[in-house]
């Protein structure tokens, strides 16, 4: 065990800190297993439980359906009793939900198992970007965010390929079985390496470790939910998010066997290139919007080009997979720089609610995956035409999931316009400034004119 001497001891500079970050990555590695699992298993999960599009977007979207809402609670539990304690119990949480899941064959039992996989996944990020908060710089943040997001993609990409490849000989519960375990692991873990921080020797780190009580963190709350430039910051994060909470977590792989008639594995490999970009940019453009100071500029150019490469694979002319393997890489590039919304988030409100804000930001845009994956289903039943295989499910076409899918181009492109109204933090974080709600003062509204471009 490392002493907390040697915890004290120039935090900043000492590799201690990382360490405890990493653990938190790891814990977004997991959930990442986690949420991505059902993209692969499709056909597996459709067999077993007789289900269409409609029932499989649901049961795998049902994992947003605590994952979203619990944004918010989890936040204010780590804001009020710290990490260490909290992440544990959210790990075997999920792992309680993953063995649920498959240990039933009745539908709703596994929506259940798939519920708590999420309330417990919850915790992840979160508590990981809490954790920089506590412990690193300030002008790590963005650079760590998108860093976590670039390990738990480079973790999804593998465990989706393995998961491909166990699934040609295992059943679904076998594959996912070692995942249980590791969990367990996990949760244990986290007891004995990470520790929550109660020395500050940098006098901007002094709020965060003031235990706030339950009231004044609903207060605090309220009037961050009152903030128009945090609604913004949250609905351009879900939009940009869609290539990621819509196309890789569930509908890729099946939209590339159908449109491109790749097997399985080839639809997986092509996909995967998605979260490559992914993982290059984001703790690349984390890194450039810190040293620049700029987070609104990099935000949008790089989603704009996102939206043009995603126009392509939808409606552009049949591509190579060579061709599709680049633009996909492409367009997970672009969409790297997505985690800046959380440095918005966080700069737009006290430090002392860190946690609390990123929580709510990623509430907002983990909105898409609990909206968007049942509605692609809804929509793939809609246009169908209602013919049936020999498996007893219904058939779908490319021009079905096109029609599906395209709320994916649309939603970045719509988020990419919305950054107009975005307020330019320029990487500074102001500890006494107060977010308001609209109706408190004729100052606060006059200072935040109603949806008019910020220059």
């Amino acid at each position: 065990m490392i002493s907390q001497q040697r915890a004290s001891v120039s935090p900043m500079y000492s590799i201690y800190p990382w360490l405890i970050v990493s653990c938190g990555m790891l814990f977004y590695c997991f959930n990442y297993f986690l949420r991505s699992s059902p993209a692969v298993l499709q056909d597996q999960l459709s067999t077993a439980f007789h289900i269409n599009a409609t029932a499989f977007g649901t049961l795998a979207g049902f994992y947003y359906w605590a994952y979203t809402p619990m944004q918010m609670p989890a936040g204010m539990i780590y804001d009020r009793f710290g990490v260490r304690s909290v992440i544990s119990l959210a790990i075997l949480t999920a792992a309680s939900g993953l063995w649920v899941f498959i240990s039933t064959d009745h539908y709703y039992i596994a929506m259940i198992g798939r519920f708590m996989i999420g309330a417990g996944c919850a915790f992840a990020y979160i508590g990981t970007l809490k954790l920089a908060a506590m412990w690193l710089p300030a002008n790590r943040f963005a650079f760590v965010a998108g860093l976590t997001t670039a390990v738990g993609m480079t973790a999804g990409a593998g465990f989706q390929q393995l998961l491909t490849s166990m699934s040609k000989t295992l059943n679904y519960q076998d594959a996912l079985f070692p995942v249980l375990i590791l969990g367990v692991v996990l949760s244990v873990m986290f007891i004995f390496v990470v520790r929550n921080r109660e020395d500050a020797t940098d006098n901007s780190l002094t709020q965060a470790r003031t235990a706030l009580s339950v009231k004044e963190l609903l207060s605090e709350l309220k009037l961050m939910l009152s903030s128009r430039q945090m609604l913004l910051i949250g609905i351009i994060g879900c939009l940009v998010y869609l290539p990621s909470s819509v196309f890789l977590d569930t509908w890729g792989v099946p939209y590339l066997q159908t449109v491109y008639g790749l097997d399985k594995s080839a639809a997986v490999k092509a996909m995967v290139c998605t979260s490559y970009g992914w993982i290059i940019a984001g703790p690349l453009m984390g890194a450039i919007s810190d040293k620049l100071k700029m987070r609104k500029l990099p935000l949008a150019l790089t989603g704009m080009f996102a939206a043009i490469f995603l126009c392509l694979i939808f409606y552009g002319p049949q591509l190579s997979v060579t061709s599709l393997k680049i633009i996909f890489f492409l367009v997970g590039f672009c969409c790297g720089a997505h985690s800046i919304v959380f440095a918005l988030g966080k700069e737009n409100n006290p430090l002392h609610l860190s946690a609390t804000a990123v929580a709510v930001t990623n509430m907002m845009i983990m909105a898409g995956g609990m909206i968007c994956q049942p509605l692609a289903g809804i929509l793939l039943d809609l246009h169908a035409s209602g013919a049936i295989g020999e498996n007893g499910l219904r058939i779908y076409t490319a021009s079905d999931f096109t029609f599906a899918l395209s709320i994916i181009p649309f939603g970045v492109a719509l988020g990419i316009f919305l950054c107009i109204y975005l307020k330019e933090t320029h990487g500074e974080y102001t500890p006494d400034t107060t977010i308001k709600p609209d109706d408190q003062s004729d100052v606060a509204a006059e200072n935040e004119p109603e949806l008019e471009p910020v220059n």
